[in-house]
């Protein structure tokens, strides 16, 4: 009996040591997701423009040999830093939108004119 109560006494005392102890606060990270909406119109007086590029979440993409009136597209995931980028050679409006976490498309970046390039560099 006498062996009993020692044991359970340590076993007690080992819990009252151990739960007295501080824990490190365990946290939890997330990283956001963001998604690339590219969108170009065209502007001159046949609205047409056939030649761009635009950088995506695999590297840069060319597009060219079709007339476009407009052309939009989506990409991503990508993270914080990515920078989204397009260029045309056609007289066009650009805009470049993004969504974090699959929140609403922003309207980031835009500028119209020929020859024209923009970018935006994700940093919220």
């Amino acid at each position: 009996m006498n062996k009993i109560l020692r044991i359970t006494s340590l076993i007690l005392s080992i819990f009252i040591i151990l739960s007295s102890c501080k824990r490190d606060e365990v946290k939890i990270t997330t990283t956001d997701e963001y998604y690339v909406k590219y969108a170009i119109k065209g502007n001159g007086t046949y609205n047409y423009f056939n030649k761009f590029s635009v950088n995506t979440d695999k590297g840069n993409v060319s597009f060219g040999g079709n007339q476009y009136r407009s052309w939009n597209q989506t990409y991503g995931p990508v993270r914080k830093g990515f920078r989204a980028s397009v260029t045309s050679d056609g007289l066009v409006t650009i805009e470049i939108f993004i969504s974090k976490n699959n929140g609403p498309f922003a309207l980031k970046a835009s500028k119209s004119g020929s020859q024209s390039s923009v970018s935006y560099t994700i940093d919220f």
